[in-house]
């Protein structure tokens, strides 16, 4: 792998990078990779570069578990909203009488059966499909609620200035603690994520491989047939842990800037101030690449 390439994702970096833009690894920790395995027919001709790299940590199973449960949470919420849907289109259809009560009281009652053993499969499913940052998310959720009826209290004047003044500072920091664990933990999951894209497009290679060496009938047919199923079924799973990830992902908001009581938060820029900043680092201010999900400078989450 040439200098310029991340060691980790494979992907092009900047000159001069301290943290590759795309997966955060730092590039400033010594390698451990320093010699070359040998080279082989098969990774010279069939196997990408970026497919060679092993992975730095793996996720734990109890997390990977519950990455592919969420993955069938949202395909389950999917399906649930559809339903919803449509019940609401039937009822607005016998409102305006396309539909008697009788015929829309019988289809709502189908679709009543249909949605039971998803709603409650979907129950079942939030209870045990937690992540470390689902939880982090929950922790930081409470300390907010805990702030501001602290705030509450203090406009009412129910709360004494030293209570407040002790309380406060408290639950702030514990929030700023949670906060950075939380970019810890996005970090940690993005990289994850990186993983688990480049192990399911090496599978999906090999299985296009295995297709071909069947037609140029290198093996046969019987036994690419029984690869292609194992195959499938950990692209398969793959799939499933990439989707709860990338939702997870979609859903995590980067922690919010703290500012102190009893001071009003910084005006938001105007949108000329905006439009300059938009290729800046919001941490040490140095240029990024568009589409960045780290700086490469600092290497903190964008």
């Amino acid at each position: 792998m040439s200098n310029n390439q991340c060691p980790e994702c494979g992907r092009t970096l900047k000159p001069n990078a301290r943290f590759c833009s795309y997966c955060g690894v730092s590039l400033q920790r010594p390698q451990e990779k320093v010699s070359t395995p040998p080279t082989t027919e098969t990774n010279t001709t069939t196997i990408p570069k970026t497919e060679q790299l092993k992975p730095v940590e793996e996720i734990p199973a109890q997390v990977e578990a519950a990455f592919i449960m969420r993955g069938t949470l949202e395909t389950l919420r999917s399906q649930k909203v559809a339903l919803d849907e449509e019940q609401e289109t039937i009822k607005v259809k016998q409102l305006v009488g396309e539909l008697t009560e009788e015929d829309a009281k019988k289809q709502l009652v189908e679709l009543k059966t249909r949605l039971e053993p998803i709603t409650k499969e979907i129950d079942e499913l939030e209870s045990k499909a937690l992540t470390p940052l689902e939880r982090l998310q929950q922790e930081k959720e409470v300390q907010e609620g805990r702030l501001h009826r602290l705030e509450e209290l203090r406009k009412s004047r129910e709360v004494d200035d030293a209570i407040y003044q002790r309380l406060s500072g408290e639950y702030r920091t514990k929030l700023t603690e949670i906060n950075q664990q939380l970019e810890t933990e996005i970090s940690t999951t993005n990289h994850w994520l990186a993983q688990l894209e480049n192990r399911k497009q090496q599978l999906e290679f090999d299985r296009e491989t295995l297709q071909i060496r069947a037609r140029i009938d290198e093996v046969s047919k019987r036994d690419v047939k029984k690869q292609l199923k194992s195959i499938d079924e950990e692209i398969n799973k793959l799939t499933s842990v990439i989707t709860g990830i990338r939702s997870l992902l979609g859903s995590s908001a980067p922690p919010p800037p703290t500012h102190e009581m009893g001071r009003s938060p910084k005006p938001a820029p105007s949108k000329k101030s905006a439009k300059e900043d938009i290729n800046r680092c919001p941490h040490c201010q140095a240029k990024i690449t568009p589409g960045s999900k780290y700086c490469f400078t600092c290497g903190r989450l964008l």
